[in-house]
């Protein structure tokens, strides 16, 4: 192991203090980037309103990983996924699928090691108490804000929290927001939140008259299937382009088009 691979490996073991407890591996704050390769997803209908999942695949990080860094090979995990999963139907066969949400360390199993860091006991005691924890925040979360695991009239961009400070500053300049440049990354996040609020309230009534009377960039737009369209806007960085049905993004498209250029705001 190189000088550098044991500094980065002591660096990941080292015990850190978060909230008055203490916890090893990645640092608080830190994210990653996964790509998941094409995967099995198996559902099987229990009640009208009730599925049974089952999902496999291998993920990839999007960057490699810094050579011996992170959790030695062979290290296991047991997580709790609580998430929020929106579908709309392309064709026949296929379905445009965002989810968000959050994941909760349940146990542990280190490598060198043949059992897991706690009881079979102590996991569902705490996967009992992560769910009464979501439980509370739903409960606690004000009337009029769009709650994570509803569907709502609002502007929605899923992973928005998770979007990196040069992801957020591309898409401040989409939208045309001044000053960006020296903001700090959660700056930038609420800065970027307001502007899609904002959008959001504005557009509702833009959407009927685009459909009653669509100009002539619109109407070539709605010639595209959606997954064209989605394609599009995902090249031209259309903001909250997962949760738009057809006519959300041919209205958004048509928008990004008649707007000037905004890349000296920025």
């Amino acid at each position: 192991m190189t000088a550098d691979g044991k500094r980065k490996q002591q660096g990941y073991d080292r015990l850190k203090q978060h909230q008055g407890k203490g916890y090893s591996g990645m640092k608080v704050g830190r994210s990653h980037k996964w790509y998941y390769d094409q995967g099995e997803w198996r559902e099987r209908k229990i009640t009208p309103d009730e599925w049974e999942i089952s999902y496999q695949t291998t993920k990839r990080r999007a960057a490699r990983a810094p050579e011996e860094s992170g959790a030695p090979i062979g290290t296991e995990y047991n997580w709790l996924i609580v998430s929020h999963q929106r579908v709309d139907k392309l064709d026949a066969n296929s379905y445009m699928t965002c989810m968000e949400g959050k994941k909760f360390k349940v146990a542990h199993k280190r490598a060198s090691n043949a059992a897991w860091n706690v009881s079979e006991r102590t996991q569902r005691k705490k996967v009992i108490e992560y769910l009464e924890q979501m439980i509370e925040e739903l409960k606690a979360a004000d009337a009029a804000e769009p709650l994570p695991f509803s569907v709502g009239e609002h502007e929605h961009v899923y992973g928005l929290n998770l979007r990196t400070k040069s992801e957020l500053l591309d898409m401040a300049k989409e939208y045309g927001l001044a000053g960006t440049s020296k903001m700090k990354r959660e700056e930038l996040l609420e800065a970027v939140k307001e502007r899609i609020a904002q959008e959001g309230s504005s557009s509702g009534a833009n959407r009927s008259a685009d459909k009653r009377q669509p100009d002539g960039d619109a109407m070539e737009l709605e010639a595209k299937s959606k997954d064209e369209l989605y394609r599009l806007a995902s090249e031209r960085g259309v903001g909250g382009r997962s949760s738009m049905n057809k006519t959300q993004l041919v209205h958004a498209l048509t928008t990004r088009r008649k707007r000037p250029s905004s890349g000296s705001r920025a």
